[in-house]
Order: C-alpha cells, then sequence, then structure tokens
C-alpha cells in the first residue's frame, strides 16, 4: 500500500493515473488524486507537470462546478509556483477564468434557446439549482433595497420563490435557475479567489487588475448588486491593506537587512500600479453607476481620492521623480463623474464634473475639434443651468426687479436661517468636493456660472444657448420669459450631437437613447424655468389665477400635476411662500421676511424708535433731571450704613440657617445610621437563632440516621443468626421488620436449640 501511495505522489505517474481515470468516466477519482498530488509536500519544486496537472484539475473542476476544490487548487498552486514560474501560474489562471466565462455564455445561450444540459446539476450546481433565480432581471434603483437581487448564498429565500412563481415565463425562469445559476456562482467564486491569491502580488498586478475589471463587468452584466458590494468592499479592504502595511515610505529592507514581508509580495507603490488602480476603480464607478448603486460609487470616489493622495504623498519623497497622473487619465474618471452624478439627479455635481472633464480635455487633446468642443462647452453650461436655482440668487442675479423686490432686498432678510441640518448638509458637500478635486469647497450655482464666464467658455457655446442663458438668468418678465425660451428648448432637443468619445464610454441606462447627447438636458432646464417663472410671479403678482398660469406653461408640453409637483417642490427651500386654492382657482403667494426672526422683535423695535422719536420732539427738562439725581445721591449715601447694616445682620442669620440645616442634616444621618446598625443587629441575631435552629435539626437528623443504621445492623445479625439472608433485602423490606419480635424469635428459637441440645446430652448420658 506504501508502495503504491509513493508511486502515485510524483506528478507525472498521478497525472498519468488521472487521465487513465478520466478515460473510463471516473472523474471524481481523478480530481482527488489530483488534490492529494498539488497539497502533496514531498515534491515542491515546480515543474510544467504540475502545470498540467493544474489545467486538467481545473478543467474537472470547471465541468462539475466544483468551486471550492478549485479554489483550494489555486491556493496549493499559488504556494508552489509563486516564486519559481509566476508567468505559469499567470497562464493557469488566464485558462480557468476564460473558459468559466466561455462557460457562463454558454449556459446563458442555453438558457435562452431552452436547451436542457444534463451535466448541468452535476457537482455543486445541483445545489445551486433547487434556488430561484431572480438576478438576471434588471431592476431600477434604490440602493438599498437587495430583495429584488438574486443572491448565490440566499437565493431560495421565499421572495425570491414568491417572485420566481409570479414571472410571466416560469419555464425561462427553471432554465435560468437549472442552467446560468450553476456557471454564474462557479464564475465569481472563481473572481473571488484570483483576487485573493493576486491581491497583493507585485509580479501579476497587471493580471489582477484585468481579473478585478472582468469581475466588475460580470455583476453589471448580469445585474448582481449583492455580488457588486461585496466585490467592491474586498477591493476596498486589499488597497487598504498595501496602503497600511505597503504604503508610500515602506522601506524595501529592514535596517537589520532581511525584507520587509509585511506585504507578501508587494514591492511598493509604482506610477503604474497607481494607474492601474485608478483604471480599475473608474471602471468600478460606472459599473455602479449602470447599477444605479449611487453608495457604492460615492464610495468609490473616496478610494480614487486615497489612490490620488498615494500618488501626491508619493511624489513628496526625495529622490523620488515621480509625475502626476495623466490629464487622460483624470478625464475619463470625471467623464465616469458625470454619468453617476446625472443617473443620481445630482445635477450641481453633474455641472462641477463637467467643468473639470472640459478643462481636462482641453489640457490634453489640443487638436480637439471646433465642434467637439463646442458641443463639451455646451454640456457644461447646461450642466450648470440645470442646477436648481434659490429665490436669492434670482433677486441678486436680477438687473431690475419690482417694487416688492426692492423692498426685500439685502441679503439679511432673504437669507434662511442656517439649521443643523443646513450645517450637516454643508459639510457633506465640502466634502465631497474635497474628494472631486474641485477648485472650491463651497459648490454653487454661482460659483459654476462665475467659472464658465471668468475661463471663456461662452466663447464656444452656440448662439441660442446664450439666448436661453440670459432668458434663464436675467429676465424677470413672467409673461414672456416661457414664451421666448419655448423654441430654444426646442432646439435643444432636436441636438443629437455626442458630448464624449463614444468609443470610451458606455451607455448606462438602456432606456435612455440620448443619454451622451444635449438633448437630456430639456426636462431639467424645463423644471428650472418653471421655477424661475414661479419666482418671477411671487415678485410681480400676491395672486394669480389657475387659468392664467396654464396658458403660460401651454407651450412647455408639460400638465398642471407636473407644474403643481414644482410648485410644491420650490416651497420646500422655505424661500418662498405659495399656497394653490383648487375653490378659488388661484395661486397666493406669500412673503417669507413675514417668518424670520426679524419680524418676531418688529414690536419692540418699533416702541425702542418711538421712544427715541417722542425724546426728539419734546425734550425734557435738564435742570428738573439733575436736581432729581442729585437728590437720589444724597438718599442713597443717608441709607448706605443702615442697609450695610442690614446686610451684614442678613449674612448673619443666613449662616445660622445654613449651620441650622447641616445641624438637621448631621441628625438625621446619624439617626438612619443608628436604625441601619439596630437593624443589622436584630437580623444577625435572627441569622444566629436560624442558624442555631438548624444546627439542631441536622443534629437530630444526624442522630436518627446513626440508629436507624445501628437498627439495621441489629436487624442483619438477628435474621443472619436465624439463617435467613439478608443479601438481597432492601432497606425498605428491614425497616418493616420488627426488631422486639425478632428479638423475640430469636431467643425462642435458641431456647428451643438449647433444650434440645440438654435432652440429647441426657439420652445419651442414659
Amino acid at each position: 500500500m506504501s508502495h503504491n501511495a509513493s508511486f502515485l505522489s510524483k506528478p507525472e505517474n498521478a497525472l498519468r493515473r488521472a487521465q487513465e481515470l478520466i478515460a473510463i468516466h471516473q472523474p471524481y477519482p481523478a480530481l482527488g488524486l489530483l488534490h492529494e498530488c498539488l497539497s502533496s509536500r514531498r515534491h515542491k519544486t515546480w515543474s510544467t507537470t504540475y502545470e498540467k496537472i493544474i489545467l486538467t484539475y481545473l478543467d474537472l473542476c470547471l465541468e462539475f462546478n466544483r468551486s471550492r476544490e478549485a479554489k483550494d487548487g489555486l491556493h496549493q498552486y499559488r504556494n508552489l509556483s509563486q516564486s519559481q514560474a509566476p508567468g505559469s501560474l499567470e497562464a493557469v489562471i488566464r485558462h480557468l477564468i476564460e473558459k468559466a466565462e466561455a462557460k457562463c455564455r454558454a449556459a446563458k445561450e442555453a438558457a435562452e434557446k431552452g436547451e436542457v444540459d444534463p451535466v448541468s446539476s452535476n457537482g455543486e450546481g445541483g445545489d445551486a439549482a433547487n434556488a430561484a433565480s431572480t438576478g438576471t432581471g434588471e431592476t431600477a434603483g434604490d440602493d438599498d433595497d437587495d430583495g429584488e437581487d438574486g443572491d448565490f448564498y440566499g437565493s431560495g429565500t421565499p421572495n425570491s420563490i414568491l417572485l420566481s412563481t409570479m414571472s410571466t415565463d416560469p419555464e425561462k425562469v427553471q432554465r435560468e435557475t437549472s442552467l446560468l445559476l450553476p456557471a454564474l456562482k462557479f464564475l465569481w467564486e472563481v473572481y473571488r479567489a484570483v483576487l485573493d491569491i493576486l491581491k497583493s502580488n507585485s509580479k501579476l498586478e497587471r493580471l489582477y487588475h484585468g481579473v478585478a475589471a472582468s469581475a466588475l463587468r460580470f455583476c453589471g452584466e448580469y445585474k448582481r448588486r449583492v455580488e457588486f458590494r461585496r466585490l467592491c468592499d474586498m477591493m476596498r479592504m486589499h488597497l487598504g491593506n498595501l496602503t497600511k502595511y505597503g504604503g508610500v515610505g515602506m522601506t524595501r529592507f529592514e535596517e537589520t537587512g532581511k525584507p520587509n514581508n509585511k506585504v507578501r509580495g508587494w514591492e511598493g507603490w509604482t506610477a503604474e500600479a497607481i494607474e492601474l488602480h485608478l483604471q480599475t476603480r473608474f471602471v468600478q464607478l460606472e459599473t455602479a453607476s449602470s447599477l444605479r448603486l449611487y453608495t457604492e460609487g460615492f464610495r468609490t470616489v473616496e478610494d480614487i481620492f486615497n489612490i490620488l493622495q498615494i500618488s501626491r504623498a508619493r511624489r513628496k519623497l526625495p529622490g523620488v521623480n515621480a509625475p502626476p497622473p495623466k490629464a487622460k487619465i483624470m478625464a475619463a474618471y470625471y467623464e465616469k463623474l458625470t454619468n453617476l452624478f446625472w443617473v443620481s439627479e445630482n445635477y450641481l455635481f453633474h455641472a462641477f464634473a463637467w467643468y473639470k472633464y472640459y478643462s481636462l480635455c482641453k489640457e490634453y487633446n489640443r487638436s480637439m475639434s471646433a465642434e467637439t468642443r463646442s458641443m463639451q462647452a455646451s454640456a457644461v453650461l447646461l450642466a450648470a443651468l440645470c442646477i436648481p436655482t434659490s429665490h436669492a440668487d434670482i433677486v441678486k442675479n436680477s438687473k431690475t426687479g419690482s417694487k416688492r423686490a426692492v423692498n426685500m432686498s439685502g441679503s439679511d432678510r432673504l437669507a434662511i436661517q442656517s439649521t443643523a441640518e443646513d450645517d450637516i448638509a454643508k459639510e457633506k458637500m465640502a466634502r465631497m468636493a474635497t474628494l472631486l478635486g474641485f477648485h472650491t469647497r463651497e459648490p454653487s450655482r454661482e460659483a459654476i456660472l462665475s467659472e464658465i464666464w471668468a475661463r471663456n467658455i461662452m466663447d464656444d457655446v452656440p448662439q441660442y444657448l446664450r439666448e436661453l442663458y440670459i432668458i434663464l438668468e436675467e429676465t424677470t418678465d413672467p409673461l414672456d420669459m416661457v414664451e421666448k425660451a419655448n423654441p430654444l428648448l426646442e432646439k435643444l432637443r432636436a441636438e443629437t450631437g455626442v458630448t464624449v468619445d463614444s468609443s470610451s464610454s458606455t451607455t448606462t441606462d438602456d432606456e435612455d437613447e440620448d443619454d451622451n447627447t444635449l438633448a437630456r438636458y430639456v426636462k431639467p432646464l424645463t423644471n428650472v424655468l418653471i421655477l424661475k417663472l414661479i419666482f418671477n410671479l411671487s415678485a410681480a403678482y400676491h395672486t394669480i389665477s389657475l387659468d392664467h398660469v396654464k396658458k403660460l406653461t401651454s407651450g412647455l408640453g408639460i400638465t398642471f400635476e407636473q407644474m403643481e409637483k414644482s410648485i410644491v417642490l420650490s416651497t420646500q427651500s422655505k424661500a418662498l411662500s405659495v399656497r394653490i386654492d383648487h375653490r378659488a382657482g388661484c395661486i397666493r403667494f406669500g412673503n417669507p421676511a413675514l417668518e424670520s426672526d426679524e419680524m418676531r422683535g418688529q414690536l419692540s423695535t418699533l416702541a425702542k424708535r418711538l421712544a427715541a422719536t417722542c425724546t426728539v420732539l419734546s425734550p425734557p427738562d435738564v435742570g428738573s433731571i439733575l436736581t432729581e439725581r442729585a437728590a437720589l445721591y444724597q438718599n442713597v449715601r443717608s441709607t448706605l450704613e443702615s442697609e450695610h447694616i442690614a446686610t451684614l445682620e442678613r449674612k448673619v442669620i443666613i449662616e445660622k440657617r445654613k449651620e441650622e440645616a447641616e445641624r438637621q442634616v448631621q441628625e438625621r444621618l446619624r439617626e438612619e445610621e443608628r436604625q441601619r446598625k439596630a437593624e443589622e443587629l436584630a437580623r444577625k441575631a435572627e441569622e444566629g437563632r436560624r442558624l442555631a435552629r438548624e444546627q439542631k435539626l441536622r443534629e437530630r437528623e444526624k442522630l436518627q440516621k446513626i440508629q436507624e443504621e445501628m437498627d439495621a445492623m441489629e436487624k442483619k445479625r438477628y435474621l443472619t443468626a436465624m439463617g435467613r439472608s439478608v443479601e438481597n433485602m432492601t432497606a425498605e423490606e428491614l425497616r418493616e421488620v420488627d426488631t422486639a419480635a425478632l428479638a423475640k424469635e430469636h431467643a425462642e428459637k435458641a431456647s428451643k436449640k438449647k433444650e434440645e441440645a440438654e435432652r440429647k446430652v441426657k439420652e445419651a448420658a442414659k
């Protein structure tokens, strides 16, 4: 037996035997044999035979969906070939991922065509086939709703089973469950295992980022939201470990000359490593945008910021001549941010991301065509105009206004008091602006528009968009602003020019056909126009009929329900007070200044000013005032001594009261202490009496037990003397025997025996 094991432990013999087992349709023994050969400690020198073994082993794992065995085999081969043949490890990993992805695509095609593969339910796939899969369907996005996504480890939940029964095509769901889900699960486990193996290997860093990008695209293609979150957390943990234990200032060798092995296989941050990490995070950001996982997208922005901080810190090291990240890479980053902020409807940061993208494109692409430059400049302007405006911005930007607007002028009357929620929101915006590398910590609509004017971006914007800017920013006449803006919006809706390079970007939403065109800004611009109209109407009217408002907005192609929703949303900023009176068929505007803190103290301010006015109109007699004041001072001097004595007496009385109060407190404490001690003594005496009673009871029970044992011994002695067996008698039986009767019976038997003996002696004497 030992000779056979020694024979099969050699890699050549194990491979030959495994191939023979596969040929006779015994794959599981072959799998176990190859695993034993890979984990054997006898042969630890890499050879090409081991590469053939691991390829055969992984093919078997792939065929029968054995993800756990595949992971273990990869770890064993990593330990064997990482230092001796890293190229072989890379080839093996690429082979496994390519075949797993091909199998996944084939399973998807088979599920769509209705083909059934009898082998698909073998191995681990048989367990997964019993679960309901709903992860292949696209769901629009709440970031925290995981119930609509299939999870490889929790697919059999009641919600998923119920949703699978409600599908319009149950047979398709069943085919996907039996065919596609096992392949997806195996591919996901392979991605996780490979990323864990390559997380700190500088020699295979390109392979790590390639696999990470493939895993991210896998999550985006199959709408795996739960797995995408797990993948992001895992990559974030890898980055954190490299930053913590293999940071910028990490030395290759310690002072003793030994290698620094805090992160095994990691050779430190290089310009290539930083660029690869950035590109991977860009793919992660794009996937988060396509899956509508905005929280993960913002966390990815933090990761990118940390990587850029590493690059900045590395450039500060002495003797390191490392260039900053290329402008083209950063432009790709801000391009992804424009899509993320657009789908999350964060128009403020969407505009700032467009501004940064436009600036970087002009920096690295000097030969950009005039048409592309015009399209991008137009996108920057439109993105800035889509930011919702406030009442203060409109009044500040207006050149002329009504008398009511003039009466309310002044930033102190228009500004809303900052609350704790406002401060938290400002802190969040400042932090996000810092993470995104914007030029200001307080991003606002006014700031981005001022930058557009300062950088002469308006020179590249078409004339009709400049006119639209004037209408939205400078026009205050509410009667004709919609009429002027409507043809400009119609012309903008007809625009089809792509604002970004189609080769470097992908469409994030299938339902949004104009995702990269200027026409997508029509809807938010319409909302801004409505908001501007409402503000201008509030400045000109106290009451306006609903029919007139409908007539003003008839050219925009929106319903009154949408108009009413915009009015309600405009009141949430507390900068405008609007009431819709459906009974009277009108809109009533209020004055927000009446609700400010200044109006709350208006009566006291009025009283003070009236008093000052009365003083001016009828000045008081100065001589009488001086006389009264002198008499008052004389009275104070005469009563000063008596007041001082009364104060001292009052002080003495207070001290006596304090002493009396303290004495009463001390007396109460002493009385409480005396009562406590008396209760303690009584409790101890009662405890002593209880212990004495228990002691007597125990002694009485002990004596009774001894007496019972002596009685039992005496009964056994009598019974033994009488010739009876006492071994099988229980304690209850012995207790029922009467000792006196037993003693009497024993005495009678002894007397009879004695008499019989005497009789026999007498008879013998005769």
